[in-house]
């Protein structure tokens, strides 16, 4: 089987979820809406999981390299009904597909004295997991900092099929078993996602990637039960780049996504547009 083998069939599972899909679907936001006021930023999301939505915009707004990681929902409390009509119809007895419960998530924050305020930082994304746990949405969520510095929100608890918060271990909290040795990134990636697969039975793999960065950067990454999270960010750390990482989890395959980026600050094209700029080069100038 190829190297990429895994991803394809990820995107092969998601493809064939797509077209069972309703084209009905509610019109969520395209990109969580930012407001400044009198020192405060106000947040307004609506999508799957608004959580994720307003952590895209802030973390874009301000360049900061913050690590998601979705929780495993399951329960008809978190999750709804998402097949077409037409498709229902042809397929009676399928299991059709679901989507996350989520809907609109409304917070507020005080504006952080600049990007580099790791203080301003911390306080904006605890009150947007405080605002978020007190609502509806699917999902309950912490924020917990790293040893580099970077903070990550992680997902704690789902309901139940009863209705109630049950606690759930985050998936990279797993130790795993890897042995030090030279390898690509990727391979270490995959290595890494081979040993976490092995001990929670759940399966995990890189959705997107980098394939120039990743298959040209080499590691020497791995240890003796080491919580995986840490395996993972010494190998993205490797690369000498700003690399965060979002965790998505897919209840119909169901399965977990790695999607990495480059961290990025909200910049200004030459026409005038809006446009991520990676944050180890915002201080270059946009080329016209």
């Amino acid at each position: 089987m190829s190297r990429n083998a895994p991803t394809t069939v990820f995107l092969i599972l998601l493809c064939g979820i797509a077209s069972a899909q309703s084209t009905t679907r509610p019109k969520y936001m395209d990109r969580a809406a930012l407001q400044h006021k009198d020192l405060q930023v106000s947040v307004l999301a609506n999508y799957r999981v608004p959580l994720y939505q307003a952590l895209c915009a802030v973390r874009e707004e301000y360049g900061w390299s913050v690590n998601w990681e979705a929780v495993p929902a399951y329960s008809r409390f978190d999750l709804v009904d998402d097949t077409g009509p037409k498709w229902r119809a042809a397929h009676p007895d399928a299991r059709g597909v679901t989507r996350p419960a989520g809907g609109m998530f409304v917070s507020a924050f005080p504006e952080p004295k600049d990007s580099s305020d790791a203080n301003g930082e911390r306080g904006a994304l605890t009150k947007l997991i405080q605002d978020y746990n007190a609502t509806d949405n699917p999902g309950k969520f912490a924020l917990r900092e790293r040893p580099n510095g970077h903070f990550v929100v992680v997902g704690t608890k789902v309901r139940d099929d009863a209705g109630g918060l049950q606690e759930v271990v985050p998936l990279l909290d797993t130790p795993v078993s890897v042995a030090v040795q030279p390898r690509t990134v990727y391979d270490t990636l995959e290595s890494i996602f081979r040993e976490l697969s092995a001990a929670t039975g759940s399966k995990v793999s890189i959705a997107t990637f980098s394939s120039s960065l990743l298959d040209n950067t080499r590691v020497a990454v791995g240890g003796e039960h080491v919580p995986a999270r840490d395996l993972i960010e010494q190998a993205l750390a490797g690369t000498n780049r700003p690399l965060q990482y979002d965790l998505l989890y897919d209840a119909d395959i169901p399965a977990y996504g790695l999607n990495l980026s480059v961290a990025s600050r909200a910049g200004i094209g030459p026409q005038g547009q809006r446009r991520p700029v990676p944050i180890d080069r915002y201080q270059k100038r946009v080329p016209d």
